[in-house]
């Protein structure tokens, strides 16, 4: 197991799949292509994961070696158990979406496919990178097949849509690669050697002040990507990828912002954490005002974003673990609510939700699944959101009460906007014509959202699978961030922390 590169046959194998698709004519062709190398890409990695070892806080799979020299480069990649998480999902996910949307797109399907296995490695790659500049290059990397997703199969406004989303993402990643390179120029003055190892700037000593600017600028760069308020204008027309960059944005801000930035951090995080929790009630009641369908995901989304946010800045075990589940929980939950909308739509051409009602009688299969997730959003105990969204509260309670109290209404909110959608949507009389000839879900439909409904059961039912593969690399991040010198967490004595450093 050691001796093959997985990671790198994870991270490049989509590449050489859009490389392929180069060749390859006729939509139905591409499809497939398209979906059997993401599929491929699922099973190396479960044969990863099955050999993950759980107990262990530090990357494991590590390949290294070098690249630009004379900078400090090298091409470093591993996995612990918060990025072995993401990866997972993403892994899941790219298979599922691409025949999820097997007839939804019907134009230029290959050049649809080859934008998506292009996305799926820079994700993985953002995800595995264990060398700074390496972890940039993909997250930059990120905003050529996004853009183009965006502007060519968004709906109204695409072209509008991709260009302010790139605008905004340039401007945050200006400010991270002013960070990067500020940090890789702190650590050559102090130690005399030019690298951008994180294993090594997680060491560097920082003066506070300077530690604030730099927190900033990561923290602008991430926060334009969750969405956070108020960067989050770019969303409501490119809600398409929108779980794609909440996954990339929080995990930025545990991998980087955290370790790297600990004295900026302590007085940072009450402010994050109050304008996370704005976030959560803004989103929820503009959520509440739409009448559109995809409007109404993508503000939830804001809201769920900042549940996520919440739980990275309440700098303790139970909030970074319910941030984590809560990412996984959105992709299947949020990107499963999506999908299916997509697949409504794409049988009566409308998102309007006043366009609909008294589908539980013509489309049974549908509505079942759609209820799932409209519940999953809800937070429903025994549903994946339900776990997430505990744990983050658990963790906010432990240091800001209020902020918690805040934050606990927008849980209030998403069971009132989300429980108006699906009664609008599925129950009432069945009176418009057009509502009585929609066929059912497709066995392919039926698959594809049957096996994130799994997903979202295990989750809600049984999360410890999941808490116990990343419980010792949160121990070693928080360790990192020197939070817990005087007060370990149960099962954490000061010889174990003095190891993990």
């Amino acid at each position: 197991m050691t001796e093959l590169p997985f990671l790198s046959l994870i991270i490049w194998l989509p590449v050489l799949g859009a490389v392929l698709l180069l060749f390859v004519k006729g939509d139905t062709a591409a499809r497939w292509v398209g979906f059997g190398v993401s599929a491929l890409v699922l099973v190396l990695f479960a044969v990863c994961f099955g050999a993950f070892e759980t107990h262990l806080g530090d990357p494991q799979f590590v390949e290294r070696m070098p690249w630009i020299e004379s900078l400090g480069v090298s091409y470093h990649v591993g996995a612990d158990g918060i990025s072995i998480l993401l990866a997972g999902i993403t892994a899941l996910m790219w298979p599922l979406a691409l025949l999820g949307t097997w007839t939804i797109v019907s134009e230029r399907v290959r050049a649809y496919q080859v934008f998506m296995l292009l996305m799926e490695t820079t994700l993985m790659g953002v995800f595995f990178s264990l060398d700074l500049f390496l972890f940039f290059l993909f997250w930059e990397g990120m905003l050529i097949p996004m853009y183009f997703l965006i502007g060519i199969w968004g709906y109204e406004n695409s072209a509008r849509a991709a260009l302010k989303f790139f605008l905004f993402a340039v401007f945050g990643s200006l400010l991270m690669l002013a960070a990067v390179i500020t940090l890789a120029f702190l650590y050559h003055q102090a130690h005399d050697v030019l690298t951008f190892e994180m294993a090594a700037l997680y060491q560097l000593s920082i003066p506070p002040e300077v530690q604030f600017w730099l927190a900033l600028a990561f923290i602008a760069a991430f926060a334009v990507k969750v969405p956070m308020v108020p960067f989050h204008t770019w969303l409501p027309d490119a809600i398409v990828l929108a779980v794609v960059l909440v996954k990339m944005a929080a995990y930025g801000f545990i991998r980087l912002t955290l370790p790297l930035f600990p004295d900026a951090l302590a007085e940072l995080a009450p402010l994050m954490c109050a304008v996370a929790a704005a976030g959560i009630v803004y989103g929820a009641l503009i959520a509440l005002a739409q009448s559109d369908i995809r409007r109404m995901i993508a503000y939830s989304t804001i809201s769920h974003a900042g549940f996520v946010v919440l739980g990275v800045f309440a700098l303790n075990q139970h909030g970074i673990q319910g941030a984590v589940v809560h990412i996984v929980s959105l992709a299947l939950s949020t990107g499963g609510l999506f999908l299916a909308a997509m697949m409504l739509v794409q049988r009566r051409n409308t998102w309007d939700m006043e366009a609909y009602g008294g589908l539980w009688h013509t489309i049974p299969v549908f509505s079942a699944f759609l209820l799932v997730f409209t519940l999953a959003s809800v937070g429903l105990p025994g549903l994946s959101s339900f776990v997430g969204e505990f744990l983050i509260l658990v963790g906010v309670f432990q240091q800001h009460i209020p902020i918690a109290a805040v934050a606990a209404t927008g849980i209030i909110l998403a069971a009132v906007y989300m429980l108006r959608m699906y009664r609008k949507v599925v129950f009432g009389p069945l009176t418009r014509e057009e509502n009585k000839g929609i066929r059912d879900l497709s066995f392919r439909e039926t698959a594809v959202l049957a096996c994130m409904t799994l997903f979202i059961i295990w989750i809600g039912v049984y999360p410890n699978p999941f808490l116990r593969t990343m419980e010792a690399s949160v121990q070693k991040l928080l360790v990192q961030t020197h939070r817990l010198a005087e007060t370990p967490p149960a099962g954490m004595t000061p010889e174990t922390i003095q190891d993990m450093r």
